[in-house]
């Protein structure tokens, strides 16, 4: 089987200029998510210090939430049809990982090797003790909501003006131990 690589701005380019049909969607579609975020997380200059042999994205939900539950499905069928791809030469996978407390997260951080993590939606309790592990053990976190990254998450991909736009918390990613190349921040909405 061939893998392709993501080239350095063309993707994110790409997926930026297309753009989303009519300016009253709400969310961005996750196919789309995926895309920016892969190539987002690509800009890290730190990735490989902090990666190790592949690139694993845990998409994190919180059981028994409807609208978390579904929005995991959707994220992690998104991300699994990128598995072919490498970033930063390190091939992407992706699991699936229920929120069962902080102990539970930090042994599935080391025994899964997860370098990223897609926060679904009804886990606004729990971003505390989320961001306070992702600090710790160097993981970046990526929001399904802008309100998680006015919160302390680093990286995600929203709606404005019918177009995808990239909002990155830059005090959030350095605690997290990633150095974000200036390509990303130029493209992206950055809280500091």
């Amino acid at each position: 089987m061939r893998r392709s690589h993501i080239t350095a701005r063309g993707l994110l380019t790409l997926a930026l200029s297309l753009g989303l049909s009519g300016s009253a969607v709400a969310q961005v579609p996750p196919e789309k998510q995926a895309v920016i975020l892969a190539r987002a997380i690509s800009y890290d200059k730190e990735l490989r210090s902090r990666a190790g042999s592949s690139l694993v994205i845990a998409v994190l939900y919180k059981p028994g939430a409807a609208d978390s539950e579904s929005t995991a499905t959707e994220v992690l069928r998104a991300f699994k049809s990128m598995e072919g791809i490498k970033v930063q030469e390190l091939p992407l996978s992706v699991v699936k990982l229920p929120y069962s407390g902080k102990d539970a997260l930090k042994s599935a951080i080391a025994a899964q090797g997860i370098d990223a993590l897609y926060c679904c939606p009804s886990l606004d309790a729990e971003l505390s003790t989320i961001r306070e592990i992702s600090h710790q053990a160097h993981v970046l976190t990526l929001a399904s909501r802008q309100a998680f990254i006015q919160a302390g998450l680093s990286i995600g991909v929203f709606s404005s003006d019918g177009k995808p736009m990239i909002m990155v918390n830059l005090a959030a990613s350095r605690e997290e131990g990633a150095v974000l190349a200036t390509e990303l921040l130029r493209l992206a909405t950055v809280i500091r």
